[in-house]
């Protein structure tokens, strides 16, 4: 594998960590019945991910099905089995949704 491809591979990888990060903030922030979740969870994502205000709620507005979703998957999940299967779940719905 060249160095391309794996320094790829590791940007997808940290994405998905952002992402997941994202979705358990989001969802603490709908638990707590925060007035804006999506604005409270960019400023944790700026601030725990080192990244700018602008970049981290970019990164969010242009994911925020996924995070949604994934943070659906956190609320209705009781252990780490049960998320990869709800995981598994939110892939197969239809795209229209």
């Amino acid at each position: 594998m060249n160095s391309n491809a794996r320094s790829g591979k590791n940007a997808v990888q940290e994405q998905k960590k952002q992402l997941v990060k994202a979705a358990r903030m989001y969802a603490m922030c709908q638990k707590a019945e925060v007035e804006n979740p999506l604005d409270v969870t960019g400023l944790a994502v700026a601030a725990f991910e080192d990244m700018p205000l602008k970049q981290a709620l970019v990164f969010l507005r242009t994911n925020e099905q996924n995070i949604k979703d994934l943070a659906w998957a956190f609320k209705n999940s009781g252990s780490a089995e049960e998320f990869e299967q709800r995981v598994k779940q939110i892939k197969h719905l239809p795209r229209d949704r």
